[in-house]
């Protein structure tokens, strides 16, 4: 006579819990990768719309050297709202697109610069902000010497 072994019991749903917990894994890591794309492409965007400021504000002071004999602060200063600085800021209002904020500051006479060594030449600071798609308030500030150094 010939013995057969107790029968096992049967696990039923096993293959599909184990599916299934795959399948969670699997989804949190594609929103975990979708997660960080969005954070890349907001960082790419903010670090975008700082170059972009960057670049005015380097545009601007070069634009200043070539116009060094003209009347400095009539042609550029946001304050007397002149027609160099006022195209300048439109063109920069036109790169930042829905980023801008204001209107950006251009002084020859503010007390964060040093003071000008010379009369030939003028310190000038130049103040452009922005906002991040996500609210947050962005500025670019410089301060830059125009004109010749002599005493």
């Amino acid at each position: 006579m010939t013995t057969y072994p107790k029968p096992r019991y049967r696990q039923t749903g096993a293959y599909l819990l184990e599916a299934l917990i795959g399948i969670l894994i699997f989804a949190l890591g594609v929103l975990g990768i979708v997660g960080l794309q969005a954070a890349s492409l907001r960082t790419t965007t903010d670090n975008s719309l700082r170059a972009e400021a960057v670049f005015a504000a380097t545009q601007l002071t070069g634009q200043m050297w070539a116009d060094v004999q003209g009347n400095l602060i009539a042609n550029y200063s946001s304050a007397a709202a002149g027609p160099t600085y006022t195209a300048w800021a439109a063109e920069l209002k036109a790169a930042q697109g829905a980023a801008w904020v204001q209107d950006p500051t251009v002084d020859f006479a503010n007390a964060t610069c040093n003071a000008a060594p010379s009369p030939t030449s003028s310190s000038v600071y130049i103040k452009i902000q922005w906002q991040s798609t996500d609210g947050t308030p962005h500025n670019y500030t410089t301060c830059g010497l125009i004109g010749l150094n002599l005493s």
